[in-house]
């Protein structure tokens, strides 16, 4: 019974701690906004995600807590609302659908030129796991062209941030 007891508690804890993730705390690493005037949004940022312009990572939680860092190349729905993977069954994935929330960063650099700085661009990209069949079989549809699948995974985009 005393054993039942410590796994339900645990159980409930961990529960809570997933749970208490929010949007805002999930991207909490820089306090300061470094790279505001060079960072992208909307179509800029899309575009350059499109045609491969971007380092793209995926920052998850391992079910022990460990983080996971991936290295990926995302797709853009039509609309503007969601990025998409074609990941082999993987951790990342398994990490994606089961923490929801999910950070994306998106980083490039202009070399400098003369006394020129080198300049960073992109954005991190807070999204969530789409886990609706209904919603995933949609986004299929719409973007059979761009080569998604019954296996792609799609995420929604739930905010843009500046890169750092």
């Amino acid at each position: 019974m005393k054993k039942i007891l410590i796994i339900l508690v645990a159980f409930v804890l961990l529960a809570a701690s997933i749970g208490a993730q929010s949007i805002d705390s999930i991207s909490k690493a820089s306090t300061s906004n470094y790279y505001t005037k060079t960072s992208l949004t909307g179509e800029d940022l899309w575009k350059a995600l499109e045609t491969y312009q971007l380092s793209v990572s995926v920052a998850t939680v391992n079910p022990d807590g460990s983080p996971n860092a991936a290295v990926v190349i995302p797709g853009v729905t039509k609309d503007r609302q969601h990025l998409f993977f074609g990941l082999a069954p993987n951790q990342t994935g398994i990490n994606m659908k089961e923490r929801k929330l999910i950070v994306v960063t998106a980083t490039g650099y202009i070399a400098p030129k003369g006394d020129q700085k080198m300049t960073y661009s992109g954005a991190r990209i807070i999204a969530e796991y789409v886990s609706d069949p209904a919603v995933q079989k949609k986004l299929v549809e719409q973007n059979k062209d761009k080569k998604a699948s019954d296996s792609t995974i799609f995420l929604k985009i739930v905010k843009v941030l500046p890169i750092g």
